[in-house]
């Protein structure tokens, strides 16, 4: 009955597909304020509506049923950086809500690996200091972070390559209702921007998801960890010394990190002054490598959400079709979300291990 669809879950679908209301609306051949009164819970739709509307919006009908995400998609800062328009938030917001469910949805029968990294303020430590605490924690004590989406995995993070829709966010950390600690990873970006990114959200993960309020300099914060955690300034600094742009490619092979990276941390080590800064930037722009670089670093793949599609198959006997109708997604989205490819160490938690 219409009674128990989730007016909740009728705007995220709406918006998960980039979708404004009066475009559904249309596509519905309804009001706009009958749809409007729909999505507030203060009007029903008819099974034929409702039908319709789970074929424009790819959802099966049991989507419209399920309770609704609680916690929000992130904290506030990462809103602060980017200029995208609220429809494209959105979206993203929306897409991230459901994929986030599902992931909740996947693990109640998976082991994750242990989450020990420490929570640390910023206010009691640098950033600096505090990402070479965490290259301890994770056993990289000296040279270039190896397979970072890997490492970050096997220590109870999950890591999520999607479409952001615009090339303005390059990621996204948040926690699941179930306490799943996850990182987005916009899969537009290039691997050296993707491991940036991933340092930089692993930063916020640490220094700012358990604290009551958040500095102004946030994300120059983050930034900061992310620059010590790839290129620690004790190992990098004689590298970029009387640095030159012939040198950036043999640099950015052995430290995994962009050419613009290395030069923007040079400029913060000191090794280079300002003019040659600037002059590092004219280059990059005569030569056209402003946004594509040369130099492609070995791609990371994450390895969970594949693994946790393996274990229910292998181990509980669920064919993947039966796993898009637990999650409440049609058969083809499913398979994009979750089937990836590479292997790692899960266990099933049985019954008697509860």
């Amino acid at each position: 009955m219409l009674k128990s669809i989730n007016p909740s879950m009728l705007l995220l679908a709406r918006e998960s597909r980039g979708l404004s209301q009066s475009e559904l609306a249309n596509q519905l051949n309804i009001s706009q304020g009958k749809l409007s009164k729909a999505e507030k819970g203060a009007q029903t739709l008819d099974f034929e509506m409702l039908s319709n509307l789970s074929k424009i919006t790819n959802y099966p009908i049991s989507f419209f049923h399920q309770a609704s995400p609680d916690s929000p998609v992130s904290h506030h800062y990462y809103r602060r950086k980017i200029s995208v328009p609220k429809k494209t938030i959105n979206q993203i917001e929306a897409n991230i809500k459901i994929f986030r469910k599902n992931i909740d949805e996947l693990m109640d029968a998976i082991e994750l690996p242990e989450y020990s990294l420490p929570s640390i303020n910023s206010d009691d430590k640098r950033p600096e200091e505090i990402a070479e605490l965490i290259r301890y924690k994770l056993k990289v004590t000296q040279g270039p972070m190896p397979n970072l989406v890997n490492l970050l995995e096997n220590h109870g993070i999950v890591i999520v390559k999607t479409d952001m829709f615009t090339n303005k966010i390059d990621g996204l950390s948040t926690i699941s209702d179930r306490g799943v600690k996850i990182v987005f990873l916009n899969k537009r970006m290039s691997t050296d921007r993707q491991r940036f990114s991933l340092a930089h959200e692993l930063g916020h993960l640490i220094m700012h998801f358990d604290i009551p309020s958040y500095p102004e300099n946030i994300e120059e914060e983050a930034n900061r960890f992310a620059s010590e955690l790839l290129m620690p300034k004790k190992e990098i600094n004689n590298d970029l010394r009387f640095l030159t742009f012939s040198k950036l490619g043999d640099l950015k092979r052995h430290w995994k990190v962009s050419m613009r990276a290395l030069v923007y941390r040079a400029k913060t080590l000191e090794t280079i002054n300002q003019r040659q800064y600037r002059n590092f930037q004219i280059n990059f722009s005569r030569r056209g490598i402003n946004k594509v670089e040369p130099i492609k670093i070995a791609d990371e793949k994450a390895f969970i959400l594949k693994k946790v599609i393996d274990l229910h198959q292998e181990e509980l006997g669920y064919s993947l079709d039966e796993l898009a109708t637990i999650v409440h997604l049609n058969p083809v989205e499913f398979r994009d979300n979750f089937i990836q490819r590479n292997p790692t160490k899960l266990t099933i938690v049985r019954n008697d291990q509860r």
